[in-house]
């Protein structure tokens, strides 16, 4: 019993009882067996986590014995395939892009690995080559991926198709990606007026509103009230899952109410950006072109968002009502995206200089 070191790893043993339906922990009992888990782990302090979780999986009963799982493992790609047809997997806002992700980049990796194989290593070293190889990925990006590797293994696991998460054994540092670009009143004018006609719209409601790119592109004008000047957002489309009412500017109004009516009729049904009839389904490029014309460098759409939530702390608005507008849960999220320019804090000084003098004035 315990740990044993081996070359692709540690491994440990428990004397167990098999009643042909579960494994039962049994030490010094009468037919009991030895029985030898593979942990998947290459360090000796990861390998003992995984030792105590079959440990307690053992006294609660819950490990199925080897006749009943009998069928042969499923490879991972095999399982890739089955994972996505998950009723709750389809359900998911992301159900597309994760799709992608899981075909384009996790199976070429894990797919001919059989689900039981999969070990934490084998986690830490993908992870190592999507970090190091040429045109390697950001750090949140292989986050994403690896939440969604998490993922796939839990519902493996309610499945009976395995005992343990190891994607779950390996930490995902927290990236440092934090941004703080946000337009000059001039680079705004430019970027607006370089860009084609169909797409203006969209910047404008970013830019007043600080609604993400997602949350523009699928709104439908059944959640749009001109007359109001409010924007509904279904709690499918927001990155909390809330559903959020978000204010418009006179301008945006006005700018939303000449796009509805632009054909001559009122459209109440349908999606409100559309490029050639049709929805847009994308616009990075569209932002990289337009960019490079209006000569804006460093900039990505998302920056909008840090934009609109500076400029209504320019305006005076308190911090409580931002973070409703723009959907922000907690205040160390508003302030990632709330830039204090330069000038604010020379003025601070000047302020405190201000009023330190105005004390020693009256001292004197």
């Amino acid at each position: 019993m315990g740990l044993t070191k081996r070359k692709d790893g540690y491994y440990v043993e428990f004397s167990v009882l098999d009643d042909g339906k579960t494994l039962a922990l049994a030490r010094n009992i009468a037919g009991a067996k030895l029985k030898r888990w593979k942990t998947g782990a290459a360090n000796k302090t990861l390998a003992k986590e995984q030792e105590a979780l079959i440990k307690t999986d053992l006294m609660k009963g819950i490990v199925k014995s080897d006749g009943v799982r009998g069928q042969a493992p499923l490879t991972f790609a095999q399982w890739a395939k089955e994972y996505v047809r998950i009723e709750e997997v389809v359900g998911l806002r992301s159900y597309t892009e994760r799709c992608q992700r899981i075909e384009q980049i996790l199976v070429p990796f894990f797919g001919k690995k059989l689900l039981p194989d999969i070990a934490v290593k084998d986690v830490e070293e993908w992870r190592k080559q999507r970090r190091t190889k040429r045109g390697q990925a950001a750090q949140a990006t292989v986050n994403v991926d690896h939440n969604i590797l998490k993922h796939m293994l839990k519902h493996a696991m309610k499945r009976d198709l395995l005992t343990r998460n190891v994607a779950a054994l390996v930490a995902s540092p927290k990236p440092k990606n934090a941004r703080d670009r946000v337009l000059e009143p001039k680079e705004w004018e430019r970027l607006y007026n370089a860009a084609p006609e169909w797409f203006r719209p969209v910047l404008l409601t970013a830019y007043h509103t600080g609604m993400r790119l997602e949350e523009i592109l699928g709104l439908t004008w059944d959640r749009v009230d001109v007359d109001k000047g409010r924007i509904f957002l279904k709690g499918e489309l927001t990155k909390n899952g809330e559903d959020r009412e978000v204010p418009m500017t006179p301008s945006l109004r006005q700018a939303l109410q000449m796009l509805r009516d632009k054909d001559g009729v009122t459209r109440i049904k349908g999606f409100v950006f559309l490029k050639d009839g049709k929805r847009i389904t994308h616009s990075y490029r569209t932002v990289q072109q337009v960019c490079l014309e209006a000569k804006i460098e460093k900039f990505v759409f998302h920056d909008l968002r840090h934009c609109a939530v500076t400029n209504l702390a320019d305006a005076g608005v308190d911090t409580e009502t931002i973070m409703k507008i723009v959907g922000h849960s907690s205040v160390e999220m508003f302030l990632r995206y709330r830039k204090i320019k330069a000038e604010k804090l020379d003025a601070a000084m000047d302020s405190l200089n201000t009023l330190i003098t105005r004390r020693q004035a009256v001292v004197v």
